[in-house]
């Protein structure tokens, strides 16, 4: 039989009771899709029974990177094909006090107003970009808008600088 020198005992390690509640931070896309000047809206199916409308998008999988899952997203949301042409802006959000959601919103393009939805959504909607107004917009959706309206001018200008003199 063997015995271990100098063996102390472990201790014994304690867990709170009920269901370990940890925060969670995602990580989303979201892409503004245009058609002949109109932008498409989804309706989203919520538990809560609000119905908002979003750009379509998502989480992302596991060492998946933006750009392929903009368009994952858009083709399982829609059956559309795209060609992201630039990133519209970011947005994060508070969904509770355990849950946080950050993300890019892409400007895309198709010439195909065809879409198929998926059991996500209950409705769609292409719309020209003076009637959002018009629509519940996601919670998100409508803080990343304003933000990008508020953009700032001067990184802009720096950004196409880089893009000119980046060869």
């Amino acid at each position: 039989m063997f015995v271990r020198q100098n063996h102390k005992p472990r201790k014994q390690r304690s867990f709170p009771a009920g269901p370990r509640q940890t925060k969670r931070m995602g990580m989303s896309v979201k892409c503004m899709i245009f058609c002949e000047g109109d932008i498409l809206l989804l309706q989203k199916k919520d538990r809560e029974g609000l119905s908002p409308w979003e750009f379509p998008g998502g989480g992302l999988e596991f060492g998946e990177d933006l750009h392929d899952a903009a368009l994952r997203e858009v083709r399982e949301e829609t059956e559309l094909t795209v060609e992201l042409l630039d990133v519209a802006g970011l947005w994060s959000y508070a969904r509770n006090k355990l849950q946080f959601l950050t993300g890019v919103i892409f400007i895309a393009k198709t010439t195909d107003r065809n879409v198929i939805l998926s059991d996500e959504h209950t409705d769609f909607a292409w719309v020209k970009p003076s009637e959002l107004h018009t629509y519940r917009l996601q919670d998100s959706l409508r803080q990343a808008l304003d933000r990008i309206k508020t953009s700032n001018e001067r990184g802009q200008e720096l950004r196409q600088y880089f893009v000119e003199t980046y060869k």
